[in-house]
């Protein structure tokens, strides 16, 4: 399916107590995107370095960006607009979607619901590493292959959706911070696409409208972990995040969370005949340590991070 790449700019200001948020969408046709090609967004240089079918990296605002064409969504830090009277603010989103229409998508449909059930099933069996896959896959569904409006699945019923994917820790901030920042940036975007109409009684009664400002919370610092390289305030949040234990940086790298869904069936598979009992813990880091190893990544277990905290 055809798909555009779009870029949402997202402006802020307040006022004393009153707060305005504003956002703007430009789309370009993915057969307008070549090697070199630069565009300009909202007087802002967008310089093309390379893509192909999966993915995209160019160059914006003085930083590189690579963002996953099928699932990810990428947001900047917040840039702050002088201005000696009004606190004003804008930021960015990168992502890819298909163009609007009416599709005929009752095969994606059931299994968006699928997957949705699954990934709950997994969460609460405690193996969530299970679902990164099925979360990207389910991603991708509501994001590229519908349109943003759809009477089927609107964006208040989609808002909703991934409410109960991170309130149920269906995914993970510290495994998966990408996937967990493409999951809030699309929240986010849903509920400035919702409209009253999309709340029925029963969605109503359920969903969570205040639930945005954890979400911002996590979008703010995410942004900075994501798209600094854990330089300056990006290592303060994710170790902010880490409260009582610490956690090994290298896992907020894009080599990690390229690998860690096969690290982790490779770990299981290994241990499949060990109980899980006391002590558990050490056999499944130091497997983990040794896979990731093998790909060239060289990271800190718990314990190794936590010196005289005792683990069972």
């Amino acid at each position: 399916m055809e798909q555009y790449f779009g870029m949402a700019r997202i402006f802020e200001s307040r006022d004393m107590s009153i707060g305005n948020r504003d956002t703007n969408c430009i789309y370009i046709h993915e057969d307008k995107i070549h090697e070199g090609s630069e565009y300009n967004f909202f007087g802002c240089t967008l310089k093309v370095i390379s893509i192909n079918e999966n993915e995209i990296t160019f160059t914006f605002m003085d930083y590189t960006y690579t963002i996953n064409r099928k699932w990810q969504i990428l947001g900047t830090p917040s840039y702050d607009i002088p201005n000696m009277y009004i606190d004003k603010s804008e930021r960015f989103v990168f992502f890819f979607s298909s163009p609007s229409g009416d599709w005929d998508w009752n095969d994606e449909y059931s299994e968006y619901i699928d997957l949705f059930e699954k990934m709950m099933d997994n969460a609460e069996e405690g193996e969530i590493w299970k679902n990164i896959p099925l979360a990207r896959r389910w991603l991708h569904i509501i994001k590229d292959l519908a349109p943003k409006r759809d009477d089927k699945i609107t964006p208040a019923l989609r808002a909703y959706g991934i409410e109960l994917i991170l309130k149920n820790d269906c995914i993970s901030i510290k495994e998966t911070p990408r996937l967990y920042q493409s999951f809030c940036e699309y929240y986010r975007l849903c509920r400035m696409w919702e409209k009253k109409e999309d709340f029925d009684a029963e969605l109503e009664e359920h969903f969570d409208k205040y639930y945005f400002r954890t979400v911002d919370k996590h979008i703010y610092d995410l942004s900075w972990i994501v798209s600094r390289n854990m330089s300056g305030p990006g290592l303060d949040l994710w170790n902010h995040h880490s409260k009582y234990l610490k956690v090994d940086p290298v896992q907020a790298s894009e080599e990690w969370e390229k690998h860690i869904y096969e690290v982790e069936k490779e770990v299981e598979e290994e241990l499949k005949g060990e109980p899980r009992g006391m002590g558990f813990c050490y056999a499944y880091w130091s497997a983990k340590r040794a896979a990731l190893a093998r790909r060239d990544i060289d990271w800190r277990s718990p314990c190794s991070m936590n010196p005289g905290v005792m683990f069972d």
